[in-house]
């Protein structure tokens, strides 16, 4: 029976144990904590706003981050508070009194810290250069392999316990939201603007191809000079292959026939093949032939004013050479009433 009641007591307090374990010790005031970028003139932005944004590298940030105890959990003597960032300088933090130039420090040692109302947190640093891993297609073992892309930056504060008071030994809880965003240039900035225009272009030609998710992933992995440099490589080539639009082809078929008909009655009428007859129903439809033929001029006009109007010199000079087509269907038009006429006159 006592066995019993030890275990039942035992298991009690590890259920407690456990609970009191993944309750929030601290919690961060979102709302209250903000950044600042130096080097664009003190604007504040508040912690939730500024999370996953992009940010240049070599600009120096001041973090002001607010942290409180949770009422009603109990904080144990032993609990700490680690701080921890990635950014370079060497970045400097202030907890209350207390200055150290780390990218690690642990803080709120002790029951007489513990019992003191939470001090704001400053982060000083400056956003390192966006290196990033990268792998490469058959050679993934080679994890040492850097790039040029946009690298993920963090603040981050997590209560634990510790034995040296350099590292924890046993995590209690992260604070959440962890700070994280982005390092980049300029100079990844204008690539990414350059790929996005490139590809635009090139889709709208030859429609989307595996090529083009390739040199997106070229870029998002860490290659934007080469991402760049082969969009516009990959445009150039889509005018190249671009095909001709469908509706040019159909009306320069019918056309075509519509010429090869009229040439072909006029020389079986003109040779004496059309005895017996209707000269004039020959004649109305070569003069209907003619009137076809016109309404595709206008349809072709309409192509080209459109090519014509586009910022590529390509498609420019398409909408020139169609002006050109156009005029000579107008002559073939005036040609074939021609050929009607002189028809109707020998009846």
């Amino acid at each position: 029976m006592w066995k019993f009641v030890v275990l039942s007591l035992t298991l009690l307090f590890l259920s407690v144990g456990m609970a009191s374990a993944q309750q929030d010790v601290l919690r961060l005031d979102v709302d209250k904590s903000y950044v600042i970028n130096l080097d664009t003139g003190g604007t504040k932005t508040y912690y939730k706003d500024f999370l996953n944004t992009e940010q240049l590298e070599g600009h120096t940030l001041e973090f002001h981050i607010y942290v409180h105890k949770v009422e009603k959990t109990p904080i144990l003597d032993e609990y700490v508070l680690k701080l921890e960032t990635n950014l370079e300088g060497p970045p400097e933090w202030k907890f209350g009194d207390d200055f150290r130039r780390s990218a690690e420090w642990i803080v709120w040692k002790g029951r007489e810290e513990h019992e003191l109302p939470m001090r704001p947190i400053i982060l000083t640093g400056v956003v390192p250069k966006p290196i990033i891993p990268v792998e490469e297609p058959g050679f993934e073992a080679y994890k040492e392999t850097k790039g040029i892309g946009r690298r993920e930056v963090y603040v981050k504060l997590t209560v634990g316990t510790t034995k040296d008071g350099a590292t924890l030994e046993t995590i209690i809880q992260p604070i959440d939201p962890s700070m994280k965003f982005l390092s980049t240039n300029s100079g990844i900035q204008d690539a990414k603007h350059e790929i996005d225009k490139n590809l635009e272009e090139a889709r709208g030609k030859i429609g989307g191809t595996d090529l083009e998710e390739d040199i997106k992933r070229l870029y998002e992995e860490g290659h934007p000079g080469w991402a760049s440099m082969l969009s516009e490589h990959y445009k150039e080539l889509s005018v190249v292959v671009e095909p001709p639009p469908v509706a040019l082809y159909v009306i320069l078929s019918v056309i075509l026939g519509l010429i090869l008909g009229s040439a072909f009655v006029y020389v079986y009428v003109s040779r004496g093949g059309g005895r017996g007859v209707d000269v004039s129903q020959i004649s109305s439809e070569l003069d209907e032939t003619s009137g076809r033929i016109e309404e595709k001029s206008s349809s072709i006009n309409a192509i080209s004013t459109r090519f014509a109007r586009s910022e590529d010199e390509e498609k420019r000079g398409v909408a020139r050479e169609l002006i050109r087509i156009r005029a000579s269907l107008n002559e073939i038009s005036n040609e074939i009433r021609a050929i009607a006429d002189r028809i109707k006159g020998s009846r």
